[in-house]
């Protein structure tokens, strides 16, 4: 079915409701190392062992000589807050009316865009739903073929005829005697230098593709409800390991909480954390003026590093062990070969 577009408008949503007090058992308590993972040097060694076996760009040699002089155990913290929204957008569009029911505003008035109902199927996942306001149908003849449901052939110009390319060729006979030539080409494809118009089977007119050929195009209001998962977030790590690796492994979950508008940490031990909690809270309450807020989650999340020192030979270095799942990041380790592997 085809549908031709004529107008979008962007929605405002309504006002919303009055946040709810602040509880005032709010804050968690913080998580020590200890209490996610506590690895000794076999584990350090066990977790570089394992490494080594998956990437073969790292000698396992080293791995079994190597001393470890130090390891220490460290905590990271992955702050996230999403927020949930909805945005309605509203478009006039057209389509072909084959008959049947017409849904005007004989049957009521239409609702307002906000009033219609639609939920969304998950949150705190994107999606996107299209709604035919209710109402808002008419039917009206078809712009471009006054309602005939067909338009002049663009091919013959509505002739039902085309000349054929021989007709050229007869300006190339002419030439070719004057020139004293005596060669005859004849055409068995036409008659006379004329075809017939394949297009529209030499009718001289073709359906409209606007209406499909019914002559009537019904009009209505289309409403495109967007439900969007915005998503920041805030690593606090004191280790030289890259942040963004915090993000990709699991770790144990300090404080969690799903609320139509949550509160930013105030008073977790961590400075850093409650500052960009509060930071992160506050860009989500202006950065959608044309969104209506549905839900809001935060959760701060206890990640282990260690950071691992060893020799080897005359070299001394470091690697680190991170996540529960006790992934290596190894860059300066030594007896690396070159064989085309991205070490990460």
């Amino acid at each position: 079915m085809k549908v031709c577009v004529l107008c979008k408008v962007a929605l405002i949503p309504p006002p919303p409701l009055p946040p709810p007090q602040q509880p005032q058992t709010l804050h968690p308590s913080p998580m020590k190392f200890e209490d996610i993972d506590n690895l000794d040097q076999a584990a350090c060694r066990q977790a570089m062992i394992d490494y080594t076996a998956e990437n073969c760009c790292y000698d396992s040699i080293a791995v079994k000589e190597m001393t470890i002089t130090r390891h220490n155990g460290l905590t990271a913290y992955h702050y996230t807050l999403e927020t949930f929204t909805e945005s309605r957008q509203t478009e006039c569009k057209r389509e072909p009316h084959r008959g049947g029911r017409v849904d005007g505003p004989e049957n009521g008035p239409s609702p307002s865009p906000w009033d219609v109902l639609c939920n969304a199927e998950k949150i705190f996942h994107n999606q996107e739903k299209k709604i035919k306001i209710p109402h808002t149908e008419y039917v009206r003849p078809c712009n471009d073929c006054m309602g005939l449901g067909y338009i002049q052939c663009s091919e013959c110009r509505g002739s039902g005829t085309k000349d054929c390319s021989c007709r050229k060729w007869s300006h190339n006979r002419e030439c070719d005697r004057l020139l004293g030539s005596n060669e005859r080409n004849t055409c068995h494809s036409c008659q006379g230098g004329i075809l017939k118009c394949d297009k529209c089977s030499s009718k001289g007119k073709a359906t409209c593709t606007k209406c499909a050929g019914s002559g009537n195009m019904k009009t209505f209001t289309e409403l495109t409800v967007k439900f969007t998962n915005h998503v920041s977030d805030y690593v606090f790590e004191r280790s030289d390991m890259p942040n963004h690796l915090v993000k990709e492994v699991t770790g144990k979950v300090v404080f969690e909480q799903d609320l139509d508008q949550v509160f930013p940490l105030t008073s977790y031990p961590i400075p850093e954390i409650n500052n960009n909690s509060i930071r992160i809270v506050n860009e989500h309450k202006r950065a959608f003026p044309n969104e209506r807020i549905i839900r809001q989650r935060q959760r701060l999340l206890a990640v282990p590093v260690t950071e691992v020192h060893f020799t080897w030979k005359d070299t001394r270095s470091r690697y680190w062990i991170y996540g529960m799942e006790r992934k290596v990041y190894a860059p300066d380790f030594p007896h690396q070969c070159c064989c085309g592997c991205t070490v990460l």
